[in-house]
């Protein structure tokens, strides 16, 4: 029997989630909210459902409270290769295509499933580029898994699935890529090391950033969750999803998720009877046969871009760098550049302006002349440390990660991403010291200051990251 509340009391709260989490509920689907809240309440540890929206309303709520909503509001249910129409667009033209463009030079490729659920979309992803690319391990491949529920990431990070994760994947899928074992199956090892697990918010966390690895990306799964946000958070997300697209990238939605008006400047494109979105871009590359699916022309959008001043080369392009117009943002920095050869500041924006674009070869050489310009700041080897990881050198990103906490060894985000490094590396033990001496650093610091050399992390949000990672470790990918 669902539980009664006063309709007061659910509009109230159907508002504040809207506001405070990015999800919607009319008044249509007002049934589904109270369900979802009558299971949360008992997570939760409150007597009955009306007490706990009234205590969450007036206390305002805590990130593991979002957390546990959304576990009960969103459906977190997924199998591999769902949607068949999408997997078959990207195995036919966009991963064939991407492959083609990116064997002469630099054989790398960067995905990611924006809310992966318990991993099964990441993880047919991975089987899908290890069927699609003989040499697979000659590449430099990221496939960025994140969720906003630690325990769907838990699981993901297990790998094991039930039969029911399996339906409509055919056999062969299993017995190639999965042991069985008791109850289930597991992925095996090699196509786990693919996939990086990471806790991420798509309303709360700033993106794209280097921090989060979430720059750069040649394709983005974002299925089945824009449907829950109100239509002006939608719209927010899908425009930081926009900037964090390399030019010609791919955006993938699920077909309830939106009308094209939405994802507008994404040009819509019909592949295999599936509808993907697709960033502009000056000139794309020539594919082999196949030709390519004609891109259908959307509308421009309703408020165009406002231009920016050109007065002031530095200011310009970090205003620019700020709206996502990183082409723009670079060339202007170049001529700043060009006339005060040694200007700090300008030279760390322009490595990360070229590091969002995906040009990691001139985001490189800048920052190592960040690097020479000013050697004693620990805040560059960082961003070197970075660009080096997206690069997939992770030996010269441990050195320059080591070399960062030699000159300051408090510095938060650097033992944070020493981590990472050390856990997507299988060493465990570091792993587990470096998270818990960032832990240690955060303690004490106001939760809303903004942490040193990051692109807006707040002390709170990587708090709580970090201790999600650490959570992940020992059924994660070591």
């Amino acid at each position: 029997m669902e539980p009664n509340l006063p309709e007061t009391l659910l509009a109230q709260f159907s508002d504040y989630l809207a506001a405070r989490v990015g999800l919607h509920f009319p008044r249509d689907r007002w049934a589904d909210l109270t369900r979802g809240i009558a299971l949360a309440a008992t997570d939760l540890g409150f007597p009955d459902t009306a007490t706990c929206v009234r205590h969450l309303l007036s206390s305002g709520l805590t990130q593991s409270q979002i957390e546990v909503l959304a576990s009960h509001l969103t459906i977190g249910e997924t199998y591999f290769f769902r949607e068949p129409r999408s997997f078959e667009a990207l195995a036919q033209q966009v991963l064939p295509d991407l492959i083609w463009s990116r064997r002469a030079d630099s054989r790398s490729l960067r995905i990611w499933s924006a809310a992966c659920c318990t991993g099964e979309e990441a993880y047919s992803i991975a089987i899908l580029l290890d069927q699609l690319i003989p040499d697979i391990a000659d590449w430099n491949i990221t496939i960025l898994a994140t969720d906003i529920n630690p325990r769907f990431l838990r699981r993901a990070a297990e790998g094991f699935y039930t039969e029911w994760s399996f339906r409509g994947v055919g056999a062969d899928i299993k017995d190639r890529y999965f042991t069985r074992e008791p109850g289930g199956f597991r992925i095996i090892p090699r196509i786990k090391a693919l996939v990086t697990l990471a806790y991420h918010n798509l309303v709360e966390d700033r993106f794209p950033s280097l921090d989060s690895n979430t720059n750069a990306m040649d394709i983005v799964l974002c299925r089945n969750v824009l449907m829950y946000f109100s239509p002006e958070r939608a719209r927010v997300v899908v425009a930081h999803l926009h900037r964090a697209l390399r030019e010609g990238g791919w955006l993938i939605p699920s077909a309830v998720d939106g009308a094209p008006p939405l994802f507008a400047p994404l040009v819509l494109a019909d592949i295999e009877g599936a509808s993907l979105y697709r960033k502009r871009a000056a000139a794309f590359p020539t594919p082999p046969p196949p030709p390519a699916m004609p891109i259908i022309p959307q509308p421009a959008p309703a408020s165009p871009v406002e231009p920016i001043q050109s007065a002031g080369g530095y200011q310009a392009a970090s205003a620019l760098h700020d709206k996502g117009r990183y082409g723009e943002a670079s060339e202007k920095l170049l001529g700043h550049l060009s006339a005060e050869p040694g200007d700090v500041p300008a030279m760390l924006l322009l490595a990360r302006t070229y590091a969002n674009q995906g040009r990691l070869a001139d985001a490189l050489q800048w920052c190592t002349k960040l690097v020479a310009a000013d050697r004693l700041s620990a805040g560059h080897h960082y961003l070197l440390a970075m660009i080096q990881q997206e690069m997939g050198a992770l030996s010269d990103a441990a050195t320059s990660l080591h070399r960062a906490l030699f000159l300051d060894p408090q510095f938060v985000l650097a033992h944070f991403a020493s981590a990472n490094l050390a856990r997507i590396e299988g060493k465990r033990p570091e792993a587990r010291k470096h998270y818990r001496n960032a832990l240690q650093l955060l303690e004490g610091r106001a939760p809303g200051d903004v942490l040193p050399e990051s692109e807006g992390l707040t002390v709170e949000r990587l708090t709580q990251i970090a201790r999600h990672a650490a959570e992940m470790i020992d059924g994660g990918r070591v």
